[in-house]
């Protein structure tokens, strides 16, 4: 229809497609007013009076909207080419950013996004209006992580009783249309909300609630069948979240949520739940990217609140975490502390059979604790009674699916029930020399010979592995990219998907911490005694920062802040993005192995000789 450098209107430079549908072609323009990248939607010529009266309802659907869940438009064209230019949004589908994981920075994303894409139905609804064809491509999300709901070519006012449909065809999408519109009854708000449903459903598991060979048969199961519950396919995905996309995808438009607001207020509890329950989790999640939901929100200003002195403290790769408003310390002296995180008064110990070798894990009503000679203890939390043990199955460390288990055993993977029960195990040929880490529907273990396993964590099945030299610490992962620690020095960030690695960096010395992950940042630290800020889609350097001492727990960051423990019994903070030292504290003197824990707006650091200090 148009080439590169014609120009539409002498205004709007056609740079090149973007798309075309049936009744638009969509390109990539420079506005030469405004100096501006946009989205030009033409409508083609020589269509129906039906299609065309279809894209003119779609201008006058747009140009009615203002909200930042919604794409904007900018500019109507209405003489020789009928057009509308819009907000251009590079992103891809609001399906990209799943499928759910419980790492709190994915979380975030994923929630946020469709809050916004809720409350965005909500206006639109308000307005009197109808989508009728919500699906993954048009929800795009932008470089900055906003969804934008776009498209309203389908748009139906809900006073009016027109008919959209044409004979032996309904308008839509078959894989996100209610069962109402399947068959050609009334349509309203409800079916746009099943159409979420149906989007979110495919976010959080990866899959379709329903799928065929063809579109009538598509069609078939909205209407008559059942979805196959989201926590089959993906336990990570949590009840709350699981039960409101269920009822979203209800048959019957009155059984569903009563509006865009109320699905977004869900939404929220449901985030905000989840982001509390960081602190229970070995560096936050099972993607261990050491980013936490919360922390002090001005970490130049933190004081030592108070300081107390165990018996002992946490030895790596032993650690700290939180659950029920208690602090669970992980001690070297075969025991567990429970501490009060107000003024750190010791409420309870539990006996090991050894020394802590992972941070206490809280999943449900399960606290569980990996111990170095290889047992587990499963406790009733909070009560305290112990339902299970293992004693001689030589676990290395364990991380949560859902409500189950994976652990790194000493003759392969396995994962296990909140019974102690095993579903599936996988031998790797050599003793894991980490935890798991679990990202991208893989659960990822480094043997001691030096190779990096990744097994196919639903099936229970190997997908592959590569050799990678010796890991003292789990890798993290986000994005795609696995982040490995090799303990010589070297950090490759490895694709997941396409099984190579990504870029390669060395520290100059020996590396014992698993490098955290956040935003657009990777953080590596070494026994060199320098923090370094990468880029985590190339490996170049941001910045770089000298450090007093070695380190080997991990750092962690939260609300912009990068927390820095060291050998030398350091506290260092500095700003995530600049590298600025906001504080440089001597918490012990001893070394600290355990990475600190943000919990609230307060921050817990724990040394070997027992020392705990609380900061806020």
């Amino acid at each position: 229809m148009f080439e590169p450098g014609e120009r539409v209107d002498d205004r709007y430079e056609v740079l090149g497609p973007l798309g075309v549908g049936g009744m638009a072609h969509v390109f990539r323009a420079r506005d030469t007013h405004l100096e501006r990248t946009v989205a030009l939607k033409v409508l083609r010529p020589h269509l129906t009076e039906a299609d065309s009266e279809r894209f003119r309802r779609e201008i006058r659907a747009l140009a009615r909207l203002n909200h930042p869940g919604i794409v904007a438009i900018y500019d109507l064209g209405l003489g020789k080419h009928v057009y509308f230019a819009m907000e251009l949004i590079e992103g891809g589908p609001m399906t990209d950013l799943g499928p759910y994981e419980g790492d709190p920075e994915s979380v975030d994303r994923l929630l946020g996004a469709a809050i916004t894409v809720a409350e965005a139905l909500g206006y639109v609804h308000r307005l009197g209006m109808v989508h009728r064809d919500l699906t993954p491509r048009n929800i795009l999300v932008t470089a900055h992580g906003t969804p934008k709901v776009m498209d309203f070519g389908l748009v139906q006012l809900t006073e009016t009783s027109r008919a959209l449909t044409r004979t032996g065809f309904t308008l839509g999408t078959p894989q996100y249309m209610a069962p109402e519109q399947a068959t050609g009854e009334p349509t309203g708000a409800a079916t746009d909300l099943y159409a979420f449903g149906a989007v979110l459903y495919r976010a959080v598991t990866g899959k379709a609630a329903f799928d065929a060979d063809n579109d009538q048969a598509v069609l078939y199961q909205h209407v008559y069948g059942t979805p196959t519950h989201p926590q089959e396919l993906n336990p990570q995905v949590p009840s709350s979240l699981a039960r409101l996309i269920l009822a979203l995808l209800e048959k019957d438009p009155n059984k569903r949520p009563t509006s865009g607001w109320a699905v977004a207020d869900t939404l929220r509890a449901v985030r905000s739940a989840e982001l509390q329950r960081a602190p229970q989790r070995a560096q936050a999640g099972p993607g261990r990217t050491g980013a936490y939901p919360t922390g002090p929100a001005n970490a130049a200003a933190l004081q030592r609140l108070w300081t107390v002195a165990l018996d002992e403290g946490p030895q790596f790769p032993s650690g700290l975490s939180s659950a029920a408003g208690f602090l669970l310390v992980g001690q070297r002296s075969d025991s567990l502390a429970v501490v009060r995180p107000a003024d750190g008064g010791l409420q309870t110990t539990f006996a090991l059979h050894d020394e802590a070798s992972q941070p206490p894990l809280v999943i449900g009503d399960t606290l569980y604790v990996v111990s170095r000679d290889g047992a587990i203890r499963a406790v009733a939390w909070p009560r305290g009674e112990v339902a299970w043990q293992r004693l001689d199955d030589e676990v290395v460390g364990a991380a949560p699916y859902g409500g189950d288990l994976l652990l790194a055993l000493a003759d392969g993977v396995a994962r296990w029930t909140p019974a102690g029960d095993e579903r599936w195990r996988v031998a790797l040929g050599a003793p894991p020399a980490a935890a798991p880490t679990l990202h991208a529907g893989l659960t990822l273990v480094p043997t001691r010979d030096g190779w990096l396993h990744a097994v196919r964590t639903e099936a229970g099945a190997p997908a592959f592995k590569v050799e990678v030299g010796a890991i003292t610490a789990p890798p993290s992962a986000a994005g795609g990219l696995l982040f490995i620690p090799v303990r010589q020095g070297e950090v490759h960030a490895f694709d997941l998907a396409k099984r190579e690695v990504v870029w390669s960096y060395d520290l100059e010395g020996e590396q014992w911490s698993t490098p955290v992950a956040w935003q657009q940042y990777v953080y590596v630290v070494s026994w060199g005694q320098r923090l370094h800020c990468l880029a985590a889609r190339s490996g170049d350097d941001v910045w770089t920062r000298p450090l007093p001492a070695p380190v080997t727990a991990p750092p962690v960051v939260a609300a912009g802040n990068l927390y820095v423990v060291t050998e030398g019994g350091d506290l260092i903070v500095l700003d995530a993005r600049s590298g600025r030292v906001l504080l440089l504290d001597r918490v012990a003197n001893a070394a600290i192995q355990a990475p600190p824990l943000p919990l609230g707006e307060r921050l817990f650091v724990a040394a070997l000789d027992g020392t705990l200090a609380a900061y806020g």
